[in-house]
């Protein structure tokens, strides 16, 4: 049940360490830059108490930091922070984040034991500010503009749903009132992985759209090897400039819309949900740029 959910696992480490301890003098500015390597569980992180700008997503700068009370990080996903130091001593936490569970496939409840969303906050790490203040730093300068694709042709289209579903080679679970043992597939588009196999062929040089569907009862952050992605459509979420990541969460029941120019470098890769059991349970795919 766990493997199905994504196994989250008790203590999360900060640099292999459990609850470091940083220093730094008032009126610093640090850059930290963050990655989430945890194998399926999501960061909500959050520094109370000192001043935090967001730098860099994923791939790159931003043009201007953007001011933050807390970053969300799905598994694989990279951060670059500009920390601010104000005297005091502050704890780096990670937030619970609900991705979804179990429920409406197999009867009430969450399963899993590990499902995110019911748990408490997780010290990550301790920041002491103290000594003498350092001088101001220099203002931030500004990054470079970022590509936007919306406003380049789009040669090919292609949706791809991510699903879980009975019957495939994945994890073992109990039949919902049968007593038997049955299998949950984790599949892309209906099928499971099979590196013999070609999923999807694109035109290297040519910009494509890409609709993430997610039929699913929990979030999938989907991954693309080599090339990046640009998201243009995800709900509500204000796309009026450009957003460029490599992992992309694709909620439970919904979709993500992103275009992605397959350039530079032609030949075979995968796409995948970061949570690791679920690709090594099948949700990989293929795709060629020829």
């Amino acid at each position: 049940m766990q493997q199905m959910m994504g196994r989250e696992g008790d203590v999360v480490l900060v640099n292999g360490q459990v609850r470091p301890r940083l220093s730094a003098a008032p009126g610093e500015r640090e850059r930290w830059r963050i990655v989430n390597a945890c194998p399926s569980r999501y960061l909500r992180l959050q520094l109370e108490g000192q001043q935090v700008q967001l730098l860099s997503r994923d791939l790159g700068r931003l043009p201007v930091p953007e001011e933050s009370t807390g970053v969300l990080l799905a598994p694989g996903n990279r951060v670059e922070l500009l920390v601010e130091t104000t005297e005091g001593s502050a704890k780096l936490v990670t937030a619970p984040v609900d991705r979804g569970g179990m429920n409406g496939m197999m009867g009430e409840g969450r399963m899993g034991g590990n499902s995110a969303g019911d748990d408490e906050a997780i010290e990550l790490l301790t920041f002491e500010v103290s000594g003498d203040r350092a001088q101001t730093p220099n203002p931030v300068p500004a990054g470079p503009a970022l590509r936007d694709l919306r406003q380049e042709p789009v040669a090919a289209r292609h949706t791809l749903d991510f699903a879980m579903g009975m019957g495939g080679g994945g994890a073992m679970m109990d039949g919902a009132g049968s007593g038997e043992n049955t299998m949950m597939a984790f599949t892309i588009n209906g099928r499971e992985f099979d590196a013999a196999r070609t999923d999807t062929a694109v035109a290297a040089g040519a910009v494509q759209e890409w609709t993430l569907t997610n039929s699913s009862p929990m979030d999938h952050p989907v991954h693309l090897h080599v090339w990046p992605m640009q998201i243009i459509d995800d709900g509500d979420r204000n796309l009026s400039e450009p957003r460029w990541q490599d992992v992309v969460n694709v909620p439970a029941r919904g979709q993500v819309k992103v275009l992605i120019a397959f350039e530079d470098f032609p030949g075979r890769t995968v796409y995948h949900c970061h949570i690791l059991d679920h690709e090594d349970q099948g949700m990989m795919g293929t795709v060629e740029a020829r």
